[in-house]
């Protein structure tokens, strides 16, 4: 009889390994079954020793010892896989299990059996070295054809890492060409059946493979894999919103580091963190150029900031929502059988609503956040009887027909621009044009999405009216282009909003063909100028300097301690864990929207150096805290 040490590979186990007798002995790195609870999981053998030797530590667990399954395989994950994979939990603050669950599909574990790990000498020449490439996206992808090509010459394999299952279909339509046979494109939403097939043909092909796929894949074993191309490297999408809470860039640059392959971070503006790292290297982080980096974004359409504070063409000072060159504009597109794209910065007709009696804002009855007030006609049609308020926190729903529940007055006001309102002035200026919506209240899938998209390509003379959603699915160029509402981003408590606010201006400039077109209520702030003439250099340092005057990252780690519950017990936990967390400094405050008694959301805040983090003795501390008590590292926000 045997006693082993595992991994268990699963979330929210609370522990990094647990312990089982085992009849056989399978190998250091075998994958077993294992319960766990009153389910069956998967567990990696990392120690092995016969129970005979360790009967005083058997006899002093306050637990029963339980028997494992039955051996999937000998030999699954590479030594360095398993130690990216303990240094992203430590970084992270999370168990090495929920990283493994992360990083391997399901799917694979299931299949396991037949999908072992063969170990193989890497072809010479490999080293980990991080290479830095800003520039458009053109550019850019010429530049990625080439690196791939160098490193098939040289027997090497490449990893193409993307944030979302549409960045992954552009960029194969780009990148294969050439190379069909040896490119593979994996992701989650494939069948099983697919992603056993692609996985197979991947670890066995003789010829070195281009991977192209998101972070969920990135525990595909190829032995001669040279490097790992992280691309749209500013995006939000590659930090996860559940538990273990794990940012993809931070678990790539370890795999690149542990592994000791090259890495390449790409984007047409990098990251305000990543640039600075660039000029100011440490001794465990130092980047380099894989090219000189561009700072300054070319482009030949027109583009025009029109103030819409106090607009020309009105002898009132009132509120519209399009100005005269924006409505010629949207004429044009008819006339000249062209297409136009209008960003919105929020869905529904109104995004806030409020008393004009009282000021009282109408809110959600579950968590007391903004409701947003919502037409209930379809995306094809933008006319229609009866409004809704939505919470687009918490998803609850009523009927707009109420009265303000402070004065209990009927003059309640909605304000703002949502994406149906926009359709709706674009109705009534060409009540023939066709117009499609693309948000997630309108378009609840991927295939729809790329339905709505490919409908609005194929029609000339039409229009789109869209969120951030749209830039992810809009792959061609569009003739015109035109940022109808932005200035409610400005509001958002979160110390990136200027960095998110200026690379959605930078796509939408990218995406137009003759005109770009930005309306704000905000004429001097400094964003819109640096945007319209593609700025980079400028809008990073003066960035760099508001983070510097403040402290924020990259001038500091910010670990967040999330707590939910009824409100006076989360208070008083919240005020037990700044006391147990001493002597670090932990910093209290309520949620952006708290909610009510019942669901009551607060944060604790911790910022040390950069440098300090990982420290052993924070994190042990950390690791220790009860399950429901959320902790995330570099939150995408403070709030």
């Amino acid at each position: 009889m045997y006693l082993l040490t595992v991994i268990p590979i699963s979330r929210g186990v609370g522990k990094d390994s647990l312990t089982y007798f085992a009849k056989t002995n399978p190998p250091i790195g075998s994958l077993i079954s294992i319960p766990l609870r009153k389910k069956s999981g998967f567990g990696l053998v990392v120690e092995s020793k016969k129970a005979l030797d360790s009967k005083s530590e058997i006899k002093s667990l306050p637990y029963g010892i339980r028997k494992i399954g039955q051996t999937k395989t000998d030999r699954f994950l590479s030594d360095s896989f398993v130690a990216s994979a303990k240094k992203i939990a430590d970084y992270h603050a999370g168990e090495v299990g929920a990283v493994l669950s992360v990083l391997i599909p399901k799917t694979i574990l299931d299949q396991s059996a037949d999908l072992e790990y063969k170990t193989q000498e890497k072809p010479v020449g490999i080293f980990y070295e991080t290479l830095l490439l800003q520039s458009d996206n053109s550019e850019r992808y010429a530049t990625y054809k080439s690196l791939v090509r160098e490193e098939f010459a040289k027997n090497r394999s490449v990893f193409f890492c993307l944030p979302t299952t549409e960045d992954l279909l552009n960029a194969t339509s780009v990148l294969e060409k050439g190379i069909e046979k040896y490119t593979f494109t994996i992701q989650a939403g494939f069948s099983k059946k697919e992603i056993v097939r692609l996985w197979r043909e991947i670890i066995e092909s003789p010829h070195p493979v281009l991977i192209i796929a998101t972070g969920s894949f990135l525990s595909i074993p190829r032995s001669d894999l040279g490097t790992i191309v992280l691309e749209k490297e500013s995006s939000r999408a590659y930090k996860m919103q559940s538990r273990p809470f794990i940012d993809i860039r931070a678990a790539v640059e370890i795999i690149a580091r542990e592994t000791n392959i090259r890495l390449v971070l790409g984007d047409s503006l990098l990251r305000i963190e990543t640039l600075w790292e660039l000029k100011n290297p440490n001794r465990d982080m130092t980047y380099s150029e894989l090219s000189p980096l561009k700072f300054r974004s070319l482009s030949t359409n027109g583009s025009e900031i029109v103030n819409m504070r106090f607009p020309q063409d009105m002898k009132k000072k009132e509120f519209t929502i399009f100005g005269q060159k924006l409505k010629s504009i949207i004429r044009n597109t008819i006339e000249n059988n062209e297409h136009t794209f209008l960003f919105c910065g929020r869905k529904g007709l109104f995004p806030i609503t409020v008393c004009s009696d009282c000021g009282t804002v109408v809110v959600c009855r579950n968590c007391n956040a903004p409701v947003v007030l919502y037409s209930k006609s379809s995306q094809k049609t933008v006319t229609g009887k009866g409004n809704l308020f939505v919470c687009n926190h918490c998803g609850e729903r009523r009927e707009a027909d109420e009265l303000c529940i402070h004065c209990k007055g009927w003059r309640l006001n909605p304000m703002g621009i949502g994406t149906e309102n926009v359709a709706k002035e674009v109705a009534a200026i060409l009540p023939k044009v066709k117009i499609f919506i693309m948000d997630k209240e309108n378009v609840k899938t991927h295939k729809q999405a790329v339905k709505v998209r490919d409908l609005f390509y194929a029609t000339p003379g039409s229009l789109m009216v869209g969120t951030e959603m749209a830039l992810s699915y809009l792959n061609q160029k569009i003739e015109n282009c035109a940022v109808v509402s932005i200035d409610s981003y400005f509001t958002i408590p979160d110390f990136q909003i200027n960095e998110k606010i200026f690379h959605i201006l930078l796509s939408i400039r990218d995406l137009a063909l003759k005109n770009f077109l930005i309306q704000t209520r905000k004429e001097n702030i400094k964003i819109f100028d640096y945007a319209v003439k593609g700025n980079l250099l400028d809008f990073f340092r003066d960035e760099i300097d508001d983070r510097k005057s403040i402290g924020y990252p990259p001038f500091a780690t910010y670990i967040k301690i999330t707590l939910e519950g009824e409100k006076t017990t989360v208070k008083e936990e919240m005020e037990g864990i700044k006391e147990f967390l001493k002597p670090y400094e932990v910093n209290i405050f309520d949620a952006w929207n708290p909610g009510g008694k019942t669901k009551y959301t607060m944060h604790g805040l911790i910022s040390i150096p950069k440098d300090k983090w990982v420290d052993k003795e924070l994190l042990l501390k950390l690791r220790s805290l009860p399950q429901y008590c959320l902790v995330k590292v570099n939150p995408a926000t403070l709030l």
